[in-house]
């Protein structure tokens, strides 16, 4: 008997989340929908209602109690922030909020307003207490953000809810984010095959093909959300240096790892640093490699990804 795929697909989160299992099973996927719609309770910076928005809303005020969840992620968050302090800050939300980049803003903002977001990232004005359970931001106006590893955390916990029910292959796609579980059934020595896809390029045309085992790729790059003011480009990968959009030839980076969540971190860093140095940085870690496409269109590739014939490359 040939084998099948189970494809289900709703939105949520401002993407379309697709889960892909190879035997029916209605009641994972329902709930998959409901464990994905508790986070955006929990993480949402768009619903006033979330915890992540109560912590914000009492900054400067008092600690706020959260979930083990929240404080979690919250912790994990800042732990990749002080080592990537460069290029990943939890607390960029202020200047995500004053540039509003894909959610309807298309002007500059002042020097003066940006130095003034600025100042409220100071990872060291955050108060985590763990037998409280409690997060206090220390200064009115500082904010949390979680967007840039939100979704690999949500991806790493289905994948492990699923090995729990007894699911042996899987695909989590969350919109950029794609966890592979298990041996791929439709292929003769199990191994995966994802597509890449050049920025600039027609969607559902790959730049380049990855065979693997099951891993996660994730892809940060920048032509999802940007304006433009006359030729100049303002993109929403915000640099928590300088709080303007990062300077650079790099497009798009997509990393291949394990772990989704440290995926989301490394995506962000290594667009920072750019082909070199951020191959660099990603051969320092055990089973990840990266792909960097930059204006050109040019690609570079770590040296654990093996050409294979023309645009397919293998994981070993």
């Amino acid at each position: 008997m040939s084998q099948k795929k189970y494809v289900s697909k709703f939105q949520m989160m401002g993407t379309v989340i697709s889960i892909t299992l190879f035997e029916p099973n209605q009641p994972l996927v329902e709930a998959s929908y409901d464990y994905l719609q508790r986070m955006d309770q929990v993480f949402s910076m768009n619903r006033s209602d979330s915890e992540l928005m109560a912590i914000n809303q009492q900054a400067g005020i008092r600690p706020v109690q959260v979930s083990a969840t929240a404080f979690s992620l919250i912790q994990d968050a800042l732990h990749y922030s002080k080592r990537h302090r460069d290029s990943f800050n939890v607390l960029i939300g202020p200047l995500v909020k004053l540039w509003r980049i894909g959610f309807g803003g298309d002007q500059v903002p002042s020097s003066a307003e940006i130095q003034r977001r600025l100042r409220l990232m100071d990872y060291s004005q955050v108060v985590l207490d763990a037998p409280t359970q409690t997060v206090y931001l220390k200064q009115v106006g500082m904010q949390l953000d979680l967007g840039a590893i939100a979704k690999g955390y949500f991806a790493d916990q289905l994948i492990q809810q699923f090995q729990q029910a007894g699911v042996t292959s899987a695909i989590v796609n969350l919109g950029g984010n794609v966890k592979l579980l298990g041996p791929n059934p439709l292929t003769t020595d199990g191994r995966w095959e994802v597509g890449v896809q050049a920025p600039q390029a027609i969607r559902g045309i790959p730049v380049l093909q990855v065979q693997m085992p099951a891993r996660t790729v994730v892809t940060s790059g920048i032509f999802e959300r940007y304006f433009k003011v006359g030729t100049q480009m303002y993109h929403h990968i915000l640099d928590p240096q300088t709080g303007f959009p990062v300077q650079n030839q790099v497009d798009q980076v997509t990393i291949i790892t394990e772990q989704s969540e440290l995926a989301e971190v490394l995506a962000t860093v290594g667009y920072f640093k750019g082909p070199q140095a951020g191959a660099a940085l990603i051969e320092q870690y055990p089973k990840t490699e990266a792909v960097f496409i930059d204006h050109q269109q040019q690609i570079f590739v770590t040296s654990g990804l093996q050409p294979r014939h023309e645009g397919v490359y293998s994981i070993d």
